[in-house]
């Protein structure tokens, strides 16, 4: 098949494929760079207990392993905070 086809196509072929590849890869790259940086800055936003070290802790953890670090932060740190925030302070209101 791909004998019966002009050099130009296949050249064509190939190269639009590399681009497609590599700005996929490109776009990954830069979206979880985006996403770890979210994290690091909310880390460093967030309110912290006296007497914790859980903030550098956690700085450390996302300056050391990237994104992955910054996945880890995000279900193990920012999620229970967030619940815990939305959940209300006292017992419910009896209607």
């Amino acid at each position: 098949m791909l004998a019966q086809m002009a050099p130009e196509a296949i050249a064509f072929g190939f190269g639009l494929g590399f681009f497609l590849l590599f700005g996929g890869i490109t776009l990954l790259g830069l979206a979880l760079t985006a996403f770890w940086i979210w994290m690091l800055v909310d880390c460093a936003q967030a309110p912290e207990k006296p007497g914790s070290n859980d903030r550098v802790v956690w700085i450390l953890v996302l300056v050391f392993t990237s994104w992955l670090g910054a996945l880890i932060y995000y279900f193990a740190a920012r999620q229970p905070r967030l619940a815990a925030r939305r959940r209300p302070a006292g017992p419910l209101p009896l209607t």
